[in-house]
């Protein structure tokens, strides 16, 4: 609880980066979950999405066909988000 607010902060930070990224849909966390929609003209599918950013050290949680869920923790630090906006950004 002490440090919830640090990984709040880095949601937004995570969101605010991945917003930038052309065929992505961040909505604003109020949380330290950052949820996102990847637009129809990606021609990823939802498995080649979740494998390639696995492939980075990225893990997602797919919550519908194209919609994600990404949870920021005490595990992940800025390097941590840092490296899944830039996995996003080469994938996409």
């Amino acid at each position: 609880v002490v440090r919830l607010a640090e990984d709040h902060a880095r949601a937004a930070h995570l969101a605010e980066g991945l917003a930038k990224i052309p065929g992505l849909r961040v909505d604003k966390p109020s949380t330290n979950m950052v949820f996102l929609e990847v637009d129809q003209s990606v021609p990823l599918t939802d498995q080649s999405l979740t494998e390639r950013l696995r492939e980075r050290g990225v893990w997602v949680l797919t919550v519908a066909p194209r919609h994600y869920r990404l949870v920021v923790h005490y595990w992940i630090d800025d390097a941590g988000v840092e490296q899944t906006i830039t996995a996003f950004k080469e994938i996409l």
